[in-house]
């Protein structure tokens, strides 16, 4: 059987992105935003509001960073002034299982005014971290578009609080543009001139964004650059495999699935060692050793049987041996547990090619 249409199988999102779950109460405090009176009277954009839209934005932009914000509390004190709590900072949705690091944010306390002059504003946000690291932020606009002002002082915030957030945030929006230059522009500012908390992650996204550019050496520097400074960081040992059974270095891509497998910390992350097996088995496929990738399939499933991409792959070779009946009931197995057609329409480690479970039903 000519294994030459398959394609390789493509990692979860949460696992190729190796996101960060923080496992502490995160806390953003918000001392007061000084508003003009007569902003607050013409679009009801009282300080508490300000602060409350302020929150709602960082949320937001976290939340399209493939993460679900759990909890937001914003208290109002009697002084009038506010504290914005984002609590449980990174949580998980069904389809997005992230993975677990050991990065955790550290407190900011931001304070800050609107000057107005005429029909023009001046927003200014500082922050201060509990470092004592200084940063001001400072956005221009217009009356008639607060909106916009105040999600671009939170898009700056957020590169304040997490630049990795914000950096996948602005990778989902730059895909659909296939323009990667905002997202770049992230990684080097905080990579260039400074040792940053969350390089390893930021190294693992430019290999991403590498790989999209279809420069697959070069994202193979990066994930081996994230590699060399963290090796318990998984994420980017796993898309060092992907991409080299892209490039048909089988042995080289089985040997970073065995990597991610036998790595201690895996135990830990039983959706990750799943996608590894999964990946391994389709190699496997690809290079002709049927049964073996049978197996791993079924290590895999059994490793974690709510991971639904290894019963899309599992379909795909069956299919492709022409054991249909198998196949169908595979691809049954996948949507069951993701219930959309299209079960890797968010990946990020590479462009959809051919989605095995939409095609095994065709």
């Amino acid at each position: 059987m000519d294994f030459g249409i398959l394609t390789i199988p493509l990692v979860t999102l949460a696992m190729a992105f190796g996101f960060a779950v923080f496992t502490d109460t995160q806390t953003i405090h918000f001392d007061y935003v000084d508003v003009p009176d007569s902003i607050s009277q013409e679009t009801g954009l009282t300080p508490a509001v300000v602060i409350t839209k302020l929150a709602d934005e960082m949320q937001e932009i976290e939340r399209q960073a493939f993460t679900k914000a759990e909890a937001r509390q914003v208290e109002l004190h009697a002084d009038q002034s506010a504290t914005s709590v984002l609590g449980e900072y990174l949580g998980v949705t069904p389809l997005i299982r992230v993975v677990q690091e050991s990065a955790h944010m550290i407190p900011f306390t931001f304070s800050g005014e609107i000057v107005r002059h005429d029909q023009q504003v001046e927003f200014i946000l500082r922050s201060y971290d509990s470092h004592h690291n200084k940063t001001r932020i400072q956005r221009n606009g217009s009356v008639d578009n607060m909106k916009g002002l105040i999600h671009g002082v939170a898009y700056e915030a957020m590169r304040v609080v997490n630049p990795y957030i914000l950096a996948a945030y602005q990778f989902k929006r730059d895909r659909l543009s296939r323009d990667f230059t905002p997202t770049l522009e992230i990684l080097r500012l905080e990579l260039e001139g400074h040792d940053s908390r969350y390089a390893p992650w930021l190294h693992n996204l430019w290999g991403m964004v590498l790989y999209q550019q279809n420069d697959r050496h070069g994202a193979i520097h990066q994930f081996e650059e994230a590699v060399h400074l963290d090796p318990n960081f998984l994420s980017p040992v796993l898309n060092l495999g992907v991409v080299n059974a892209r490039l048909g270095e089988y042995d080289a891509a089985v040997q970073n699935f065995a990597a991610v497998v036998e790595h201690p910390n895996v135990v830990q992350s039983p959706a990750v060692k799943a996608a590894a097996l999964s990946e391994w088995g389709f190699t496997l496929a690809l290079t002709g050793r049927i049964e073996e990738a049978y197996a791993k399939f079924d290590e895999s499933s059994r490793t974690d049987p709510n991971f639904s991409d290894v019963y899309s792959s599992w379909a795909e070779v069956l299919s492709a041996q022409g054991r249909r009946e198998e196949a169908e009931r595979m691809t049954a197995k996948a949507l069951k547990l993701a219930p959309k057609e299209v079960v890797y329409t968010e990946n990020l480690i590479g462009t959809v090619q051919n989605v095995p479970a939409t095609a095994s039903m065709n």
